[in-house]
């Protein structure tokens, strides 16, 4: 097999590395960080706490411990945590219990899921500073044995052990590990907790179709793109977040998975487009009658593994380095929010360093809004193909001369496959038009050049329709170039990395119109 192993292997541990960095100052507080929670310590105890914590020498494996076991330590790696939440007490009718949930692991087939129970600003301290990636150790825990009948695996992820921790606020501790062998905990967050050719292929789950509705199965396949987080309330009134993955694998081209957690759903903003494998173990399938389609989504039994180490995931990262990204669109303007709504400000200055930063490393669409000048506005062109674009009437897909203007989307009836069928030349008044005017955006700060204005961005700054226009002689498209030459406009942008050219970062122009007085001033 053609796969270079230090390559991605080191991907996936640069990517675990990130994701920790990204997290650290944002969500944990800086007097609880590395904070051992044992009932009747303080903050002061921590430095005393956190030497014992060293070295692992007093604990056991988990697949050592049993129902007997009391007073035992494990040491090992977060690799599931779910977000924080409260249920009905049984004891104390109208009370709530919280609670938060992980599954750790400290071998390839020790892993178990921990249930971590105490007041609502306890849990919510632990949820903050631990998270997957995580090395802990836990001490004074209760050892549950699972129901035989496995009704308590329906609603939590598989572990392989007949048994759960449960940790108590009053009795139990939680603290980070920091002992001289952590490393060999780090490369048990790579490996799938269910056997590495126990999934279906994206082009199984479209064949068996509606046969799947309800089950959990598990799936490995191609990060394509991750769409913006949103916060939703149930209707229960509990909050949380929702986050739409693209999958994809050498069979399919897209496949839609939804994360409905606030916990994963901030996981994926770490992973990067075509650089990211994941093998998720029970995934919950459905068929969305909306789309009409089969949907994946994430639950309280759903383990993300990210890259991991086996040799089916190694082929297919192989496979998505190969992918010719260029002919599939990059970004989803239904996730993009009402103009109304973006109001983060910008100059040109800051628009450059936020494309720095993109193309350094991949993060989710940023949006934003501009006071700027066109310095470059050339309509007045006597070949039209500068300015204008084609697309094929069927599927929408761009037409280039390179290719003859002939669709090269192999999924459409007129795409590449017609090619063999016939010899006859292209006709472009099948193909539909748009604008695709080159401006330059310049402001006091400098000058943002090769930017677009695209469809029907152009045609509402201009008031013209792209058909007219190319009736228009070259007198009249110079009057049209000096309307918006060195005007002043607000512009509304967003920012990502391309999953092309080795992922450069993409400015593209949502809405440009000529600025008002009350603009200029507030921008």
């Amino acid at each position: 097999m053609a796969w270079s192993g230090s390559q991605y292997q080191q991907l996936s541990a640069s990517a675990d590395v990130m994701h920790r960095k990204n997290r650290s100052t944002a969500q944990c507080p800086s007097n609880n960080f590395g904070r051992s929670y044992n009932s009747g310590k303080s903050i002061h105890d921590y430095s005393r706490t956190n030497q014992q914590q060293r070295s692992n020498g007093n604990a056991i494996k988990i697949q050592d411990v049993n129902q007997a076991s009391s007073n035992v330590t494990i040491v090992g790696i977060i690799i599931a945590k779910e977000s924080p939440k409260s249920i009905i007490s049984k004891k104390n009718p109208g009370t709530e219990r919280h609670l938060v949930s992980f599954v750790v692991r400290d071998s390839p087939a020790g892993f178990v899921a921990v249930t971590c129970w105490g007041s609502e600003r306890y849990i919510a301290e632990i949820s903050n500073i631990y998270h997957t990636g995580d090395i802990v150790q836990l001490s004074n825990f209760q050892v549950l044995m699972k129901a035989t009948d496995g009704s308590e695996e329906k609603f939590r992820p598989y572990t392989p052990l007949p048994f759960t921790f449960s940790l108590s606020e009053n009795h139990s501790s939680i603290t980070s590990y920091d002992g001289t062998d952590v490393d060999i905990y780090q490369p048990l967050l790579h490996l799938p907790t269910k056997a590495s050719n126990d999934y279906y292929s994206l082009e199984d789950i479209v064949a068996n179709g509606q046969g799947l509705s309800g089950e959990h199965i598990n799936i490995l396949a191609i990060l394509k793109k991750v769409g913006a987080v949103k916060d939703i309330t149930t209707k229960t009134g509990r909050q949380t977040q929702r986050c739409e993955l693209t999958l994809m694998d050498e069979g399919m081209a897209a496949f839609p998975f939804i994360i409905w957690d606030k916990e994963a759903a901030s996981m994926a903003t770490t992973w990067t487009p075509y650089r990211t494998v994941l093998f998720v173990a029970d995934a919950r399938m459905s068929f969305d009658n909306y789309r009409s389609c089969m949907v994946a989504t994430s639950d309280s039994k759903t383990i993300f593994t990210v890259n991991p180490d086996t040799q089916e995931a190694h082929s297919l990262y192989q496979y998505a380095q190969q992918c010719d990204s260029a002919e599939e669109p990059e970004d989803d303007s239904k996730s993009d929010p009402p103009l109304e709504k973006i109001t983060d400000k910008y100059t040109v200055s800051d628009v450059k360093s936020l494309m720095d930063n993109y193309q350094e490393h991949w993060k989710p669409t940023a949006h934003g809004v501009s006071c700027v000048y066109l310095s470059q506005f050339n309509t007045d062109t006597e070949d039209s193909n500068t300015v204008i674009s084609y697309r094929c009437d069927k599927c929408k897909h761009p037409l280039t001369e390179k290719n003859g203007y002939l669709c090269s989307n192999v999924d459409c009836c007129d795409g590449t496959l017609s090619l063999f069928e016939t010899s006859d030349p292209p006709e472009l008044d099948r193909a539909e038009l748009e604008y695709r005017i080159p401006v330059s955006l310049t402001d006091h700060t400098g000058s943002l050049e090769h930017c677009y204005l695209y469809g029907s961005v152009a045609e509402h700054l201009m008031g013209i329709k792209v058909e007219n226009f190319l009736k228009m002689d070259l007198e009249n498209r110079t009057r049209i170039k000096w309307r918006f030459l060195m005007e002043r406009c607000k512009v509304y942008f967003k920012v990502y990395r391309s999953n092309k050219d080795g992922g450069r970062a993409v400015i593209q122009i949502m809405s440009c119109s000529l600025a008002h007085p009350q603009d200029i001033i507030s921008l």
